[in-house]
């Protein structure tokens, strides 16, 4: 089939009812097969179709489209004020997270974070991260039956590398992993359990920001040279931010900071071990491990989707939408358009990836992308160099469920 034979063309779209890991490309292929949108159920009770964007031209335009936004408040009738949510619930926090807002607090927000994320101080984080890894796969070869790779290297060190930017005691390191890994499931609602998931996600968040608050009293007392104590700085120098989007921030920045790089890492690890001559090329040149970890970026995002809402009636993808409508703009679609890269579905650590949409576009491209790339390349460099005869020991591992972020709940793999 190619890209221009339509079929389904009255299918709805409802990737998370519908797919399944295994065949998410395959779902999304039909849909980008059949037509430059796709529609799905409403979102909310109430609430218009979604419209969902799957190729890459049309996602790319999406995403730098300054009249898609994302602060749903924007959409009130004038004079009209939402309920508050509840100091220190997941929604007052994310409420916060420039993640969920337009310009210019989006702005705002994000120049007072980006301090952290410049090349030169990622850079410097080279040593550390390569010293981390090192240790975390020792570890892995101790084991004599199979051992679980997500627990073991993939979580871990995105977690332990985000922790040290922020400032958090090494101490603390085991709850700060279990507080990020609600918030970031709160992110990419389940389906199921939603009334008592909400709950745990309100009471995480409260136990965070409390937790961080802490840290912030401390920072203000004795500066340190960490990322809480530098937006102290910028705080007091250039009044940017208060201390509710401080907190929301750092909490956006402990998700962020490491949720996709679990997956990056934990499925860049699955598409290597299911590709045994792309594991072996990395293997005998392990030079192509920058390569490697952006193909593999491609070939299955961390983050599939994002969501966008239509500021004003407008004309998107030759399609007439109404202000109000939600939008999908799905990046692991379109980092398998064949009208973009040649045979999309082949797994090719050689390939001259180019442009992918794995972080996104326009204001809200990732913030963490050079981090996240040095963590996944230092990781299958020495995946390859330390572990070269690692196997997997299932044939169908289990995935994590969600709708935005893709990601395997475990990994058992041996060690030969």
């Amino acid at each position: 089939m190619t890209q221009h034979e339509p079929e389904d063309t009255g299918a709805i779209f409802a990737p998370q009812r519908d797919g399944t890991p295994q065949d998410i490309y395959a779902y999304y292929a039909r849909f980008r097969h059949a037509g430059r949108v796709a529609r799905g159920d409403p979102s909310w009770a109430g609430g218009d179709e979604i419209l969902a964007l799957l190729r890459f031209e049309d996602v790319q335009a999406g995403l730098r489209n300054p009249r898609l936004g994302k602060e749903w408040q924007r959409l009130l009738p004038p004079g009209e004020m939402p309920a508050l949510p509840e100091p220190d619930s997941f929604g007052d926090i994310a409420h916060h997270f420039m993640l969920f807002r337009d310009p210019p607090d989006h702005t705002r927000l994000r120049s007072t974070a980006n301090m952290a994320f410049t090349p030169r101080h990622v850079n410097k984080m080279r040593a550390p991260i390569e010293q981390l890894a090192a240790s975390l796969i020792s570890d892995l070869k101790t084991h004599d039956g199979p051992v679980d790779f997500i627990a073991s290297v993939a979580y871990p060190l995105p977690v332990l590398v985000i922790a040290g930017i922020l400032g958090v005691p090494e101490d603390d390191f085991p709850r700060f992993r279990d507080w990020a890994a609600v918030i970031a499931a709160a992110i990419d609602l389940p389906v199921t359990g939603l009334a008592e998931f909400v709950q745990r996600a309100d009471q995480t968040t409260s136990d965070l920001a409390d937790y961080l608050r802490w840290i912030v009293k401390e920072r203000r007392q004795e500066p340190q040279d960490d990322l809480i104590s530098a937006m102290l700085a910028a705080d007091v120098t250039e009044g940017k931010i208060d201390e509710k989007e401080l907190i929301s921030t750092l909490i956006l920045l402990l998700v962020a900071g490491h949720e996709t790089t679990v997956n990056l890492i934990g499925n860049g690890t699955l598409a290597l071990l299911r590709h045994p001559d792309q594991w072996r090329e990395l293997v005998d040149d392990r030079s192509l491990a920058r390569n490697a970890t952006e193909e593999l970026l491609r070939y299955d995002s961390p983050v599939q989707m994002t969501t966008r809402l239509a500021m004003e009636d407008m004309e998107l993808a030759g399609t007439s939408i109404r202000r109000g409508t939600e939008v999908f703009l799905v990046l692991g679609s379109a980092n398998r358009d064949p009208l973009a890269f040649e045979e999309p579905d082949r797994l090719d650590i050689r390939r001259d990836v180019g442009r992918i949409m794995s972080f996104g576009m326009g204001i809200h491209f990732c913030l963490g992308s050079q981090l996240a790339r040095l963590e996944g390349e230092i990781a299958f460099q020495m995946l390859a160099r330390d572990v070269p005869n690692l196997e997997l020991a299932v044939e169908e591992p289990e995935w994590r469920a969600g709708l935005i972020l893709r990601g395997l709940a475990s990994l058992p793999v041996t060690v030969s």
